[in-house]
């Protein structure tokens, strides 16, 4: 199963798509999926840990995958590439 991180802030305009592209996949792929503030301690480390410079920031099974709301067609292949 892939494991599913968001990094979002409250200011960011276009974090909100990218929550709900990433929460309408888990009814077609089974993954765990939680968001994490930027601005919170646990989100300055996984931003300082994957050089995160922007959000939203998506990262999967430890690898950052996309910067920005990925296409839901590039979401789905990057999610079926790691399932497992």
């Amino acid at each position: 199963m892939a494991n599913v991180t968001l990094l979002v802030s409250a200011s960011c305009p276009a974090c909100p798509s990218a929550k709900t592209l990433w929460k309408s996949l888990r009814t077609k792929y089974s993954f765990s999926y939680r968001e994490v503030d930027i601005n919170t301690p646990d989100g300055q480390e996984l931003a300082e840990r994957h050089a995160v410079r922007a959000v939203p920031a998506t990262i999967i099974n430890g690898r950052l995958t996309f910067v920005g709301v990925p296409s839901r067609q590039s979401a789905e292949k990057a999610l079926a590439q790691r399932q497992g």
